[in-house]
């Protein structure tokens, strides 16, 4: 689901899957519980009547084979995954969902290089369904945040390499968002960088006047008092 769909079994991605059982799959995933039929339908075949969509539904179910057909629980009235399936979005949000829970456990496996790549993908790009760009689109917000919160707690930690890397990746994933700027400014600010953390900063202010006219806020502008010329 992050960075395109697949389908994979024994580390051996399935090839063959339909456009709208891969639609099934990953609607199914999104939604990660038990969906009525009626739902899916409508959702994934929002523009045909009522009797159509229940028969592409019908149809989209029918022609998963093996594997992915044994990966959904089907009955009269609902569908959903199966328990034993394992979905990379489910793992990268409950991550997501840890490193922003200040008062949660925190396993040193959350402040870690693999935790930055689970964060670095995009779900499902490249599909325009509605269901799929709004889950998206939450995704993304909930990624950023955890990205800064990687960060942060990566330079308390003091290992400033990968709390660049993933303040850099938050960055790449919304060049116009101010927070993600301020982590990486800080970041170069703690490694005693002040030429790449000024140079972010006027990259920032450059990219900002020619996308929104407007300027960086006063709170980014303090983190480099001092630290430009006059």
């Amino acid at each position: 689901m992050l960075g395109g769909f697949a389908f994979s079994v024994g580390g051996e991605v399935l090839l063959g899957i339909s456009a709208g059982s891969q639609r099934l799959l990953a609607f199914l995933a999104v939604r990660d519980r038990m969906v009525t039929r009626n739902l899916v339908a409508g959702t994934l075949w929002p523009e045909s009547s009522g009797e159509r969509a229940g028969a592409s539904l019908r149809s989209a179910v029918s022609r998963l084979d093996g594997a992915a057909r044994d990966a959904v629980k089907v009955t009269s009235h609902d569908l959903s995954l199966g328990d034993e399936l394992v979905v990379d979005m489910h793992k990268a949000r409950a991550l997501a969902n840890r490193l922003l829970d200040r008062d949660g456990p925190h396993p040193d496996n959350d402040i870690s290089s693999p935790a930055v790549l689970a964060l670095s993908d995009d779900l499902l790009p490249g599909w325009y369904d509605d269901w799929a760009v709004m889950a998206a689109d939450d995704w993304h917000q909930l990624r950023l945040h955890a990205l800064e919160a990687v960060a942060a707690r990566l330079m308390i930690a003091d290992r400033l390499p990968e709390a660049a890397v993933a303040a850099v990746a938050a960055v790449r994933a919304e060049p116009l968002r101010e927070s993600s700027r301020a982590a990486l400014i800080r970041v170069h600010l703690a490694e005693g960088n002040q030429f790449d953390a000024v140079s972010e900063f006027e990259r920032y202010r450059v990219l900002l006047r020619a996308e929104l006219g407007v300027e960086p806020t006063s709170r980014l502008s303090a983190l480099l008092a001092g630290q430009r010329p006059k």
